[in-house]
């Protein structure tokens, strides 16, 4: 059934697809239990595999992932786009092994990293497929490796140390993702912070660029798509396997310009509407597997066939339309004509006039059908005992470069880096170890940035 049309349910009323302060109600929150923490600090293990950073920005953004690597004892994978930024040398100078910075070539293409490639958007941002394609990379690696701990972690990320960090990291016992929330400077999109401006709800959910998981239990991957994260895990929230970790910082970032809410605009929606479905159903007991393991990707699939129908988004594009307006006269009652805030939201709804339910039928239709294709080959991954082994399995180890194997002489602090992380980690267990992109569009009138 569709929302226009969906039975009344007895209990509280069902929350609305941009309600968002909803959304809370799919992570778990169980809390941190100190002695499997100090356990894990105690021990002499790394408190995790690997922390897996992607970027494009200069090495200096690295020193605090950097920090928090040599507090956890584990391997650092810093995962860069067309090459390496001149500073890596002199930042990586002094750091511990275990360190393996990754470059990605535009242009290249891989059947798993560029699996999502073919999904049909109206426009897809170059910024958005790159970090899909690390976060991806990271996952397989993981996955080949045989690491159970991985987090990713964006560059802006601060507030975590290594105590934090084996805290939130001892749940992935018990969940396949734990995310660290963020709090201070909150990570939301344009059309959250101005709900921010007008005092609505909007607590923080979870992100990518502070994400625990298990890669050998993630079901999905990163697509394309702004709210990637979101989407790669979906299944999960649906399954409640989603927990809450702890709280983390992010460095302050402009969010009110219209290139960024105009390229926002259709993952926002999307990732809502999904969100909403998963809550919605939740709520009523809706669950209606097709398949018999309810926990697998073909049941998630089977779950999600009302947002294959067109009058599913038709609704969602509706009430889309009406937040936003209701957002755009609060805040030109508050603000002048010409302010950040205001022409964001313009441009927000100038997307959103583009939109049709057609485009997200197309994507969530193809989506769906690529994650049973992903566990597939997932299942036919060897083993490897290092990332560059793993990179040589996967058949990138002639394009995804680490820095020059000989270096100057005054880069060989990061060769000695390089040729300890290829001897850091076994097969199994845990051991040793936002500046915006060009845009690719479709048939979009105006050019936009993340």
């Amino acid at each position: 059934m569709t929302p226009a049309n969906r039975e009344p349910e007895s209990g509280p009323e069902p929350p609305g697809p941009f309600e968002t302060e909803s959304y809370t109600r799919l992570l778990q929150f169980p809390g941190i239990v100190p002695k499997a923490a100090d356990a894990s600090r105690t021990s002499g293990l790394p408190v995790v595999d690997v922390i897996v950073v992607p970027t494009i920005r200069s090495a200096e953004r690295l020193r605090s992932a950097l920090r928090l690597a040599e507090d956890a004892r584990c391997q650092l994978v810093p995962l860069y786009t067309e090459g390496f930024p001149d500073d890596l040398t002199p930042v990586l100078e002094r750091a511990r092994p275990g360190v393996t910075p990754l470059s990605l070539p535009y242009g290249m293409r891989h059947e798993m990293l560029d699996l999502a490639a073919r999904l049909p958007q109206p426009v897809m941002s170059s910024s958005a497929s790159d970090i899909s394609r690390k976060r991806n990379l990271g996952l397989l690696i993981g996955r080949i490796c045989g690491w159970t701990r991985m987090l990713f972690l964006d560059d802006d990320i601060r507030m975590l140390n290594a105590d934090k960090l084996s805290a939130a990291a001892a749940l992935l016992d018990e969940y396949p993702v734990v995310g660290l929330q963020v709090n201070r400077y909150p990570d939301a999109s344009v059309v959250g912070h101005a709900r921010r401006l007008i005092e609505r709800k909007q607590r923080p959910f979870i992100s990518g660029g502070s994400l625990l998981v298990n890669p050998q239990a993630v079901q999905g991957y990163f697509p394309p798509v702004y709210h990637e994260d979101w989407l790669c895990v979906m299944n999960h929230l649906r399954l409640g396997q989603v927990a809450v970790g702890g709280t983390v910082g992010q460095l302050n970032y402009k969010p009110f310009t219209p290139q960024r809410a105009m390229l926002e605009e259709y993952g926002d929606i999307l990732a809502a509407g999904l969100l909403w479905l998963v809550c919605i159903n939740k709520q009523t007991g809706t669950m209606n597997p097709a398949v018999d393991d309810i926990s697998s990707v073909a049941a998630f699939r089977d779950f999600c066939n009302e947002a294959t129908g067109a009058q599913f988004w038709a609704n969602i594009l509706s009430q889309r339309s009406m937040v936003l307006d209701t957002i755009y006269r609060i805040l030109e009652q508050r603000y002048k004509k010409a302010s950040s805030p205001l022409r964001a939201i313009e441009a927000a709804q100038w997307r959103r006039g583009e939109l049709r339910p057609a485009d997200f039928v197309s994507f969530t239709e193809k989506w769906l059908n690529s994650l049973v294709e992903w566990q597939a080959r997932l299942s036919g991954l060897p083993r490897a005992d290092s990332v560059m082994k793993a990179l040589t399995e996967l058949g990138l180890s002639h394009v995804v470069r680490a820095p020059d194997a000989t270096p100057r002489p005054d880069q060989a602090p990061l060769r000695r880096c390089l040729q300890s992380s290829t001897v850091a980690g076994g097969s199994t267990g845990r051991r040793v170890g936002r500046d915006p992109a060009p845009v690719r569009k479709s048939h979009a009138r105006r050019p936009a940035e993340r």
